[in-house]
C-alpha cells in the first residue's frame, strides 16, 4: 500500500504534520506526487524539510524539485541565507549551468540587506565572490544544549545561524566570575576568527539551546578565499568588532531584535471578501511585527472558518493593547500561510505584507517596533525566564 494512502489526503495539516516529525515512509517517486498536491507552495520551511526527507531516502530527482521551491519561497521571504543553503543543497544534485548560476545571484541582490548580518554580507557579493562562499560552506546540525566550541579552544572558523537558537556566554565586563550571555537567533554570526593571520582562542562558549542548523567555513578556507577576493575581508571585518571588543561584548553585529516586535501584541483582522455584506473579522496574536509586515497566529474560533477562502482576501488590521486600540489603518494582504498542531486543533500562522500607509501611521508602527535595545533587551530577558521557568 501507498504509505500516503495511510494519510486522509484531504487532511493537509496531518500530512505536514507527519512531514515535519519525519513520520511519513517515502520509498519512491511516485510517493511524492500526492504530497505535492497537498503542500501549501509558499512554505519554504516545509518543502526544504522534504527535501531533507527525499535525499535521505535516495530520491535525488525529487529532492531537486523540494529544494529548488524552498530556494525560491526563501528569497520571497527576503531570508537570504536559507536560500543560499537550499541552493548549495540543489545544486549538490545536479550542477547548475552559468546562466541558472547568475540568476539566484541576481534574486540574491535585489534583496535588502537591512540589519541582518548574514543577509548584509551574501547581498553584497559578486557573483564570483558569491560562489566561491557557497561551495565552501559545510552544514552543522545541533542538538539543544550542545555546545559548539567553549572558552579557550583554538578558533576554527565562523557559524552562520540558518535555524533555531544559540547562546554566547563571555566574561563580563564588570566581573569576570560570573558570564555574560547573549542570545543568538537565525541569520547571526559567530566565530572569534581574527586575526586571520595568527591563531587565535575562542573568547567565548556557544551552546545551542534548540535544534539548530549552521553553515561553517573553517579559518584557513575562509583566508585563503580572502586573499583572492579582498573585499570579502573587508564585509566581514565590517559585520565584526574584533578589533575594537571588550570582554563580555560580542564579536559580531547581532540581528537587531528592537528592529521587530516578537513578543504577543492582540490583532483584530478583518478580510474583505466580495459579494458578503460587510468585513469578516477574526482575532489572533502577533508573533513577528516589523515595518514591513506581520506575522499573526489565528485564534481558536477561526478554526472553523474557511481559511482558503477568507485569506485569499485583503485584510484591514487593528493593534491592540489590552482593549485599546494601538495602531489601526493598516492593510495587506496574505503573503504567506503555515498551519502547525494536530488536525483537531490546528494554529493558523499568517504572514501579511503591509500596503502603502499613512504617514501618521507609519510612525505609529515604527514607535511601536522600534523598542530602545535596553528595553527590548529587558523583555527578551523577562520572557526567556518566563518560557523557561
Amino acid at each position: 500500500m501507498n504509505p500516503i494512502e495511510s494519510y486522509a489526503l484531504p487532511n493537509r495539516d496531518s500530512i505536514i504534520e507527519q512531514i515535519l516529525n519525519d513520520q511519513i515512509d517515502i520509498h519512491s517517486v511516485s510517493d511524492v506526487e500526492p504530497l505535492l498536491e497537498v503542500l501549501p507552495a509558499d512554505d519554504p520551511d516545509l518543502h526544504r524539510k522534504l527535501g531533507d526527507r527525499l535525499a535521505a531516502n535516495a530520491l535525488p530527482d525529487a529532492a531537486l524539485l523540494a529544494y529548488h521551491k524552498a530556494a525560491k519561497g526563501y528569497l520571497n521571504a527576503g531570508m537570504v541565507l536559507q536560500a543560499i543553503v537550499a541552493k548549495i543543497l540543489e545544486w549538490s544534485i545536479v550542477k547548475p549551468s552559468h546562466r541558472e548560476g547568475r540568476a539566484f545571484h541576481a534574486m540574491v541582490r535585489r534583496q535588502d540587506s537591512g540589519d541582518v548580518p548574514s543577509q548584509f554580507l551574501f547581498s553584497q557579493l559578486t557573483y564570483e565572490e558569491m560562489v566561491s562562499l557557497m561551495i565552501r560552506l559545510t552544514r552543522v546540525r545541533c542538538l539543544p544544549d550542545e555546545t559548539v566550541y567553549d572558552i579557550g579552544q583554538e578558533a576554527t572558523g565562523i557559524y552562520f545561524i540558518v535555524s533555531g537558537e544559540l547562546a554566547e556566554h563571555r566574561p563580563n565586563s564588570e566581573n569576570i566570575r560570573t558570564m555574560a550571555e547573549i542570545g543568538l537567533m537565525q541569520n547571526d554570526i559567530f566565530g572569534d576568527i581574527f586575526p586571520l593571520e595568527e591563531t587565535s582562542l575562542c573568547r567565548a562558549r556557544v551552546t545551542s539551546t534548540t535544534h539548530s542548523e549552521l553553515v561553517t567555513i573553517s579559518k584557513p578556507v575562509l583566508k585563503a578565499i580572502c586573499y583572492r577576493f579582498p573585499r570579502i575581508r573587508e564585509l566581514i571585518e565590517r559585520l565584526s568588532r574584533a578589533k575594537t571588543v571588550h570582554r563580555g561584548e560580542r564579536a559580531w553585529k547581532t540581528v537587531r531584535r528592537s528592529s521587530r516586535y516578537c513578543l504577543p501584541a492582540d490583532v483584530e483582522l478583518a478580510f474583505m471578501t466580495q459579494g458578503t455584506d460587510g468585513r469578516q473579522p477574526i482575532r489572533g496574536t502577533a508573533k513577528d511585527l516589523s515595518t514591513g509586515g506581520i506575522c499573526v497566529a489565528l485564534k481558536n474560533e477561526g478554526a472553523d472558518t474557511d481559511m482558503d477562502f477568507l485569506l485569499q482576501h485583503p485584510a484591514a488590521l487593528t493593534i491592540l493593547e489590552g482593549n485599546q486600540t494601538a495602531i489601526d489603518g493598516l492593510t495587506g494582504n496574505v503573503a504567506w500561510r503555515k498551519t502547525v498542531g494536530n488536525s483537531n486543533r490546528p494554529t493558523h500562522l499568517v504572514g501579511i505584507a503591509f500596503d502603502a500607509m499613512a504617514e501618521e501611521t507609519t510612525m505609529a508602527l515604527n514607535a511601536f517596533c522600534t523598542i530602545s535595545n535596553d528595553e527590548q533587551d529587558m523583555i527578551w530577558n523577562l520572557w526567556n525566564h518566563l518560557v523557561r521557568h
